[in-house]
């Protein structure tokens, strides 16, 4: 950042950057809001995390971010979540996963074998083994102490599968141009709503309780109740049109306002023309489970669509 800038402008490089480092993502968006120069140094300390971050797992992050882009493929779970909370208090991935469609699966299993030298050690193919309905399959890839998995949907855009995870903690996803946090309110702070088919259409196993109980160690607070997470809008308030987007039975849609989306910008130019990857399909979906307001235990369905 540029010194003189404000309060901070004054401190030293060291210290700025301690303080970027005790900030979540939208807390930088935030602060990088106030004025141009916060923006730059805001956008240069989120790029190079990211950077950093894909360096564990790709010897070329230029070409992982082109297959990225090129697929429509996502990097989402501890990778994902770790670059919405603040960097001193940010889970250390120990795997990256790669979530892309049926379409682009043999181009981003060749990319990662031929191009980054992993080795594919395992393929599990049964969706019984999962809670997760979108998935079709997923292959386990190792590079010596490194691991990447990649995650194939049947559906014709690679974010299904991460509309029904567990818990809103890990409902956040990387492409290649973006970080996307679905529920930033829940998930800066560290409180998670358990995703109600997971108790309501019986799709908990043995990994889905490993999953909440390892988000649990790392500080989160998990509820199937979301009053318990905070206050929102939901139906059967006055004054109100529609429900907020925190009430589970609200229809979301990966562009609606509730949504924090840090943009890198676009990945090519042709000429003086800007060109950015517009392939991401949108997807919608609601939550469900049982009503919120007092004394209501109707229940909705979760479902999801996506655009054509």
């Amino acid at each position: 950042m540029q010194q003189h800038n404000g309060y901070i402008g004054v401190l030293s490089a060291e210290l700025q950057r301690y303080i970027m480092e005790e900030m979540s993502l939208p807390e930088l968006m935030i602060f990088g809001s106030t004025r141009k120069e916060n923006k730059d140094g805001i956008t240069d300390y989120i790029a190079a995390r990211r950077r950093r971050m894909f360096q564990h797992f790709a010897i070329n992050v230029n070409d992982l971010n082109a297959l990225l882009n090129r697929t429509g493929s996502v990097v989402s779970g501890s990778c994902a979540l770790s670059l919405v909370q603040a960097e001193r208090e940010a889970i250390i991935p120990k795997d990256m996963d790669i979530y892309t469609t049926e379409k682009f699966e043999t181009e981003v299993l060749d990319h990662l074998k031929n191009k980054e030298g992993y080795e594919c050690i395992k393929e599990k193919v049964k969706k019984t083994d999962y809670d997760n309905t979108a998935i079709s399959r997923v292959h386990k890839l190792v590079r010596e102490e490194q691991q990447v998995d990649v995650i194939t949907t049947h559906w014709t855009c690679a974010l299904a599968p991460i509309l029904q995870f567990h818990s809103t903690a890990v409902m956040n996803y990387v492409t290649a141009r973006s970080i996307i946090c679905l529920y930033p309110r829940w998930t800066a702070t560290n409180k998670s709503f358990i995703h109600p088919q997971m108790y309501l259409e019986n799709r908990t196993h043995l990994h889905t309780l490993y999953g909440l109980r390892k988000y649990q160690r790392r500080g989160f607070l998990l509820s199937t109740n979301p009053f318990h997470l905070g206050d929102h809008i939901c139906e059967g308030e006055q004054g109100f049109k529609k429900k907020g987007g925190y009430c589970p039975h609200a229809l979301r849609s990966t562009i609606d306002e509730e949504v924090l989306a840090w943009d890198f910008g676009p990945m090519q130019t042709l000429g003086q023309t800007t060109i950015a990857c517009q392939e991401m399909q949108i997807m919608a979906w609601c939550l469900g489970g049982h009503e919120c307001k007092e004394g209501n235990k109707d229940k909705t369905i979760s479902y999801m669509l996506v655009s054509a």
